[in-house]
């Protein structure tokens, strides 16, 4: 008997909680949408200081959306190679040099 006022004690707040209505317009298991990013110009993009923004993937993304000739794959790789990689290496080298 003891059990069973325990476990009523226990469920009923939940019961009476629900699954109603909330007046959130969040929903559980929908992911959020969050605003769009407007496009980077390389000077925004060469001016960042937050290193793991600078070289996320979304905001290269954005970078590769703000310049017209970087929208084939391969412009994009090479673009990636011949000046994303180097700037990286400038901003965040491997070893302090001596």
């Amino acid at each position: 008997m003891l059990r069973v006022v325990c476990l009523s004690l226990i469920l009923f707040p939940v019961v009476l909680t629900g699954c109603g209505s909330s007046e959130s317009d969040i929903e559980i298991g929908k992911p959020a949408v969050l605003a769009a990013q407007p496009p980077l110009t390389l000077e925004e993009w060469k001016a960042m200081s937050d290193l793991t923004e600078k070289y996320d993937g979304a905001t290269l993304e954005r970078l590769r959306a703000g310049n017209l000739e970087l929208k084939s794959d391969r412009a994009w790789d090479k673009y990636q190679k011949e000046f994303v990689a180097p700037q990286l290496v400038k901003d965040k080298p491997l070893k302090e040099r001596i």
